[in-house]
């Protein structure tokens, strides 16, 4: 289990108790659209950070639909 903490226009956010391996993916997404934990982030690179996160997820579904569909051909 991993802690997960992230300053945002000054006020500190923690999730506590992250299965491990879930809590680096989050880590390394946000520090790959610049969003770092050890530093205070503006509320708009968090933004950024999750279009990020929500385009990878899209990108997911899409291939996982385009499986099924293939499969059920």
């Amino acid at each position: 289990m991993k802690d997960l903490a992230i300053t945002i226009n000054g006020i500190r956010y923690r999730a506590k108790n992250l299965e491990y391996n879930f809590a680096k993916f989050i880590e390394n997404s946000l520090e790959e659209s610049g969003v770092t934990t050890n530093k205070d982030n503006a509320a708009k690179e968090l933004f950024l950070a999750y279009l990020n996160l929500a385009k990878k997820h899209y990108k997911c579904e899409k291939e996982i639909e385009d499986l099924i569909k293939s499969i059920e051909l």
